[in-house]
């Protein structure tokens, strides 16, 4: 039977404070993000640290610092004292997926598309990451290209390999066009059969490189510092050719840049709901602990929410 009392109590003193929290980290961290790293640009952080690492880490602060009293209000029959460690899941997993798409939105909102003339018109931009030009040419006869592996998955089961080729453009600076491809094999497999495959991924690439000809780019992505950047960095490094400016890296991209980020913010609301939705679910099936309960009781000082709560106390 639905207890309309403890269901305000969940609501007042859980729900809200996670959803008004979650939405002032999201945002916050924006804004943060936004001045340091794209208006100013002077903390270069790699991708991987803004999106995932630094993600992590205030999806689990907000979850273990501020969430932490609130959520010892509940707790499920089936777990009993290790119903906290239910919720700082739950919540972790909701929140982090929404600041890292968060992230996505944000570096494509915050800039416009400029249109240049050529291609090494591109250094002129600092602080911009897209552009468009009408007429390009790459030389492929000096394609530079390196393949990088790595481990992951549960007890690093998966084998993740990525072939890089950076192939300079023609009358640029230093200038050159990314593309990637990627395998996934099982780790758990035989040297020998891993070896096979590797092999075969590579002259797949290879040959998919040499048929694709110039790409069809609509628009053409800078490549800040992430992971994905070192990795073309290394297959340059391989390059005899000797420059004395920094290679500056672009990707092909196909579409519109306000497509790319109405489908970056449409995941991100998606993920922000479901997620929402998932701890509203949990936090309604649980039930209230009465000590821990009094305890917010007598600390509260909010003398009309008080009697509200000392009402519903008295129900449960």
């Amino acid at each position: 039977m639905w207890d309309k009392k403890s269901t305000k109590i969940k609501l007042k003193l859980v729900f809200l404070p996670f959803l008004g929290s979650s939405l002032s980290t999201i945002l916050l961290y924006c804004l943060i993000r936004w001045i340091l790293d794209i208006h100013l640009n002077i903390w270069p952080l790699k991708d991987t640290f803004w999106d995932g690492i630094i993600a992590l880490i205030l999806s689990s602060a907000i979850v273990f610092t501020y969430m932490r009293p609130k959520i010892k209000l509940l707790y499920f029959k089936l777990f009993q004292e290790k119903s906290s460690n239910v919720f700082y899941f739950m919540m972790i997993l909701s929140l982090f997926p929404t600041i890292v798409t968060s992230q996505a939105y944000l570096s494509k909102v915050s800039y416009s598309v400029i249109d240049i003339n050529n291609i090494g018109e591109a250094r002129q931009y600092p602080k911009q990451k897209y552009f468009r030009v009408a007429d390009f040419n790459v030389k492929k006869q000096e394609v530079a290209s390196i393949m990088t592996t790595e481990l992951t998955g549960k007890s690093q089961s998966e084998l993740l390999a990525y072939l890089y080729f950076a192939t300079p453009f023609a009358h640029a600076d230093n200038i050159w066009l990314g593309q990637r491809f990627r395998i996934e094999i099982d780790n758990n497999l035989s040297e020998e059969d891993k070896n096979q495959q590797l092999k075969a991924f590579i002259a797949t690439s290879n040959r998919e490189y040499k048929n694709l000809g110039a790409p069809l780019a609509d628009y053409f992505e800078y490549l800040k510092n992430s992971d994905v950047k070192s990795g073309y960095l290394q297959a340059i490094a391989s390059s005899p050719q000797r420059y004395e400016s920094e290679p500056y890296i672009l990707l092909a991209k196909e579409g519109t840049l306000a497509e790319a980020a109405a489908e970056q913010r449409l995941k991100m609301i998606r993920f922000f709901i479901i997620g929402m939705f998932i701890c509203l679910l949990f936090i309604l099936k649980a039930k209230i602990d009465k000590k821990a309960f009094q305890q917010i009781l007598i600390k509260h000082n909010d003398s009309l929410l008080k009697l509200i709560l000392i009402d519903a106390f008295a129900k449960l």
